[in-house]
């Protein structure tokens, strides 16, 4: 098999769930699988929301304090006046550790181990709180495995998981007052994760699907975050440059869940109904790969006087070892 070929498959297996829960949960799901391969891979995602619907038009993906570090006032639990600045933001940024042992020909374990810092400003105020997530063990099963050889290659992955309370769900602020939920490290809760994705190659071109679920638990302060979903489509193309293999693409997301409840009554604000559109683009050499992807929100169900959702921003680096030798 030439290398063009073994690298075209490479990539066919990486995108398998390449996919996100909702990110205001503090948390979320996704893999990277490689053919038969084990693997390590670090992966930053950058997720902003930005300009209250009906008082600003648009939306900034990088508001001053969103992204990098400054010095801001301390959160002030008597300044209650909203006066809809566009400066005012929520930003989520994630670095994640993934790591992947095949256990079997079609059966692998991963374990996600999350860093998060979370960040609000609101009238003047800001709160920043970083810290370890929440960890997530995903057991995936290839019932279809491309065949190398095929002009069109199909692949079918089910996984099924679990997210454990390990990330700090009661960190405070100078004042000893408890950070809103959304800006905590972990949810507190044990979580189930459930994923199925099929991908379709033929020649240059294919699409990715992708369907996840979360069922969530509930914590100690009775905090429940209703069942999210997330679904997830990529178009991409080959583009064969001697040893490196590129794909541009275009990617969809679609995520919904009915928020945050607490002693089982819902809190307004916190559903999120979000559609999100965006390039991407994926370099692979020998086993190496580099994946980028930056998503707009192009629909929202939010409610008046709330922040919007301005998009997404993620880049991962993986790098692949030791093929699966063993027979079925």
């Amino acid at each position: 098999m030439n290398q063009i070929k073994k690298l075209g498959i490479v990539f066919l297996v990486l995108l398998t769930f390449s996919s996100f829960s909702c990110d205001i949960c503090g948390s979320y799901m996704g893999i990277t699988p490689y053919n038969s391969k084990n693997a390590i891979s670090f992966l930053h995602r950058y997720r902003i929301f930005n300009g209250y619907k009906n008082y600003q038009t648009h939306s900034n993906f990088f508001p001053i304090s969103a992204y990098k570090t400054a010095h801001e006032l301390p959160a002030d639990s008597n300044n209650m006046v909203n006066n809809y600045s566009s400066k005012d933001f929520e930003s989520y940024k994630i670095f994640e550790l993934r790591l992947k042992y095949f256990i079997f020909k079609r059966v692998e374990a991963n374990i996600f181990l999350p860093v998060l810092n979370n960040k609000s400003k609101n009238n003047d105020v800001f709160v920043s709180n970083t810290g370890l997530g929440d960890v997530s063990i995903l057991m995936g099963y290839h019932i279809i495995k491309p065949n190398v050889d095929a002009k069109t290659k199909h692949k079918l992955v089910f996984g099924l998981g679990i997210k454990l309370p390990t990330g700090n769900h009661f960190a405070h602020d100078t004042y000893s007052n408890r950070l809103p939920f959304e800006m905590q490290a972990g949810t507190g809760s044990y979580d189930m994760l459930l994923n199925l994705n099929y991908l379709l190659m033929r020649k240059k071109v294919g699409v990715n699907l992708n369907c996840s679920f979360k069922q969530n638990g509930t914590n100690n302060y009775k905090e429940q975050l209703a069942t999210s979903t997330t679904n997830f489509i990529s178009f991409f193309y080959n583009i064969s440059i001697k040893k490196i293999v590129l794909y541009p693409s275009v990617q969809c997301n679609y995520e919904y869940s009915k928020g945050l409840f607490v002693s089982n009554k819902s809190v307004m604000g916190t559903e999120v109904n979000s559609f999100l559109l965006g390039p991407g683009l994926d370099l692979y050499y020998k086993n190496f790969s580099l994946n980028t992807a930056w998503q707009f929100t192009t629909y929202e169900n939010v409610d008046v006087g709330l922040l919007k959702s301005a998009g997404r921003l993620s880049f991962g680096l993986t790098y692949s070892f030791n093929g699966f030798s063993k027979k079925k």
